[in-house]
């Protein structure tokens, strides 16, 4: 309709011929390297001698189409028509453990974050900082009692002060759960712009997808030890709107049709 301007509504035939060595590209996934839109008359042939090019996929997105038809026309493919390739899926999430430890092993009992401890009907009960953390039982070379995210360790040895009062060297350690982003994935190959590869994820997550070559599917992200990767962009389709079109191929397609 652009080329035609106020005769593409004109009731008289029109062709379009793409020379031999030109490419038309779409720059967009939301547009088409060529579009033959409604509110035409008369009949429209395009001769493709060259390359028509979808857009690449943004990551996890899919291709752009080459080629979109609402209204009846003939199509003669004598060269490329090829589809925006799909990007590559995000990495899953991955997940560690972190750790902080308190507590030392030396000097007098209450310094730092030291545990008293007292017996009460064979049983040891822990203090931490004052507050009651509960009882181990027995008294191993090393013992741990886990209370919510904290471990708690006793060393097997005890001491008495003035008071009479039994004393352990004592630490703790707590625990968290550190959540980390899968990588991104890459782009899909279009007009103008190569397919690129996915970056690489936090610790223990995966890596995002590889962007596809034109009229392929983009590459899943690589699972994480959290979250699985997500699959890649579809293709985008080298002809849209295939219900109007007559096509004869005498070249190359990539992608599929719609």
């Amino acid at each position: 309709s652009t080329l035609f301007g106020d005769d593409y509504a004109v009731n008289y035939p029109k062709e379009i011929v793409i020379n031999a060595g030109v490419e038309l590209g779409a720059t967009s996934t939301s547009e088409e390297a060529l579009e033959i839109p409604s509110g035409s008359a008369g009949t429209i042939t395009v001769i493709n001698n060259g390359t028509l090019s979808g857009a690449g996929g943004a990551a996890g997105q899919s291709g752009g189409d080459a080629f979109e038809a609402g209204v009846a026309c003939t199509l003669v493919n004598n060269g490329i028509i090829r589809a925006g390739g799909g990007g590559g899926g995000t990495g899953g999430q991955g997940s560690y453990t972190s750790s902080s430890t308190s507590g030392d092993t030396g000097g007098f009992p209450w310094s730092g974050t030291r545990w008293r401890t007292y017996y009460f009907n064979s049983n040891l009960q822990i203090y931490w900082n004052y507050s009651h953390i509960g009882a181990f039982s027995g008294q191993g070379n090393l013992t741990s009692k886990t209370v919510g995210n904290a471990t708690y360790y006793r060393r097997g040895y005890m001491w008495t002060d003035a008071n009479n009062e039994n004393y352990y060297q004592v630490r703790r350690t707590l625990y968290s759960t550190v959540y980390t982003s899968g990588g991104s994935g890459g782009v899909g190959q279009g007009y103008n712009q190569s397919a690129t590869s996915g970056s690489g994820g936090g610790t223990n997550a995966g890596s995002g997808g590889s962007g596809a070559s034109f009229g392929q599917t983009g590459n899943g992200g690589v699972n994480g030890n959290y979250t699985n990767g997500v699959g890649g962009g579809a293709s985008g389709k080298y002809i849209r709107g295939i219900s109007f079109v007559t096509y004869t191929n005498n070249g190359s397609n990539l992608g599929g049709t719609a």
